[in-house]
């Protein structure tokens, strides 16, 4: 049995030497072929974790608040009956227990950061300039897993005193201050108070530049009246596409909190990621294809070529299925080789493309699609040989060494 194999590999490499160009271009063909499909991949995973990082990179995966059932009063009226009294979700009821729900939820391997939040609307002014804002508390240095505040700094201090507070840039420019200015905060049914300005930031989001009034949690406790309470608690996960999974089972935890996920928000954005992803399968099965169908092309024709060495070989005693496992075994080393000079030519093609286009993004090469890329490749090259393969195993030996 060994003996039979070394003679197929050793028969399969005279072939290959044989015909030269043939091989060269059945190999060339494959490691371009690769080289695209490796290109696609990095280029692909690249364009989707830059724009995941840009848009939901700095932002919470999940966010948890009470839902609208839980959203619910009891009372006793007047004359002693029992009253349900329904508030909107736009209330934003806050959670009084949020320090158990932290540590229940932070048991889920799969949470990366958990932030307790409070969220609410204010006024902010400074001369005849007036701005609505939303004020946000929370521990920034927790924060800044999340959004990145203290490396975004762009003016005064990373940390705020005590009593003072953070605003973008966008809203610095239209109020017209600076770090170590005040400015003048009203909150509603409240006389405006001074706070001062001690750092302004860049987030990168014109929006949130232009909405974000930051400060301390306990703070914004203190100016809402809220004791020992959030708004709500905003989530990070490990995996950013495990998130909505990890929402429903926390939904099925914890009935009476709604977790809303990044995919539920950014509908718009996961299609896109969607749509992109299937693009490029598309577009690397039909190389995948074209690829098959030259090589088994190709090996028709060797087949055609070699006719009658196959006559004689047959007419002596090989058998069918062993001179078809010739021409399999060429599909095979063409598809190995291939695959091999395709993947290098594919890092240094994207590589190339990312220096040249001068895109802020990365070369990502994840390593599940690539093996599948590869064995994909080679199971394609070999199968492809197939046609070439039963072509032979119907050649007559007779007719074949008569004929020529």
């Amino acid at each position: 049995m060994l003996n039979s194999l070394a003679f197929e590999i050793n028969l399969a490499y005279r072939f290959l030497r044989e015909n030269k160009i043939q091989t060269l271009v059945i190999f060339s063909g494959i490691a371009l072929s690769v080289a695209v499909m490796v290109f696609l991949s990095g280029l692909i995973d690249g364009l989707q974790a830059n724009m995941i990082e840009k848009t939901i990179g700095r932002s919470p995966h999940l966010v948890m608040k009470y839902s609208d059932e839980a959203i619910t009063d009891a009372d006793n009226s007047s004359n002693g009956l029992r009253v349900i009294r329904a508030c909107s979700a736009r209330n934003n009821r806050p959670i009084a227990e949020w320090q158990v729900l932290e540590t229940t939820i932070a048991q889920d391997q799969r949470i990366k950061t958990l932030l307790p939040v409070i969220d609410g609307s204010a006024l902010v002014s400074r001369g005849s300039v007036s701005k609505s804002v939303m004020l946000r508390g929370f521990d920034l240095i927790q924060a800044d897993r999340i959004y990145g505040i203290s490396p975004s700094i762009i003016e005064g201090n990373r940390t705020p005193a005590s009593g003072s507070v953070l605003i973008g840039k966008e809203l610095a420019q239209d109020l017209g201050v600076s770090a170590g200015e005040p400015v003048f905060l009203e909150l509603s049914g409240k006389e405006p108070r001074a706070v001062m300005v001690d750092g302004i930031f860049d987030l990168g989001s014109a929006t949130v530049n232009q909405n974000w009034l930051v400060m301390d949690r306990r703070q914004a406790a203190a100016l809402l009246d809220l004791g020992d309470r959030v708004t709500s608690m905003e989530i990070q996960v490990f995996e950013v596409f495990q998130a909505a999974q990890v929402a429903l089972e926390l939904q099925e935890k914890l009935p009476d909190y709604h977790f809303n996920s990044w995919q539920e928000t950014n509908a718009q954005l996961l299609s896109a990621l969607k749509s992109q992803s299937k693009s490029s399968y598309t577009i690397q099965f039909f190389v995948l294809l074209a690829v098959s169908l030259g090589v088994a092309s190709v090996l028709a024709i060797s087949a055609v070529q070699k006719s009658k060495q196959i006559g004689i070989l047959k007419a002596i005693g090989m058998r069918t299925g062993s001179i078809s496992r010739v021409f399999m075994i060429q599909g095979m080393v063409l598809g190995f080789m291939g695959i091999l000079l395709g993947f290098v030519m594919g890092i240094i093609l994207t590589s190339l493309f990312i220096r040249l286009a001068g895109e802020q993004f990365t070369l990502l090469l994840k390593p599940l699609p690539v093996i599948i890329i590869l064995v994909a490749t080679l199971l394609f090259s070999t199968m492809a040989a197939y046609l070439p393969a039963r072509r032979v195993s119907q050649l007559n030996p007779i007719e074949v060494i008569r004929n020529g």
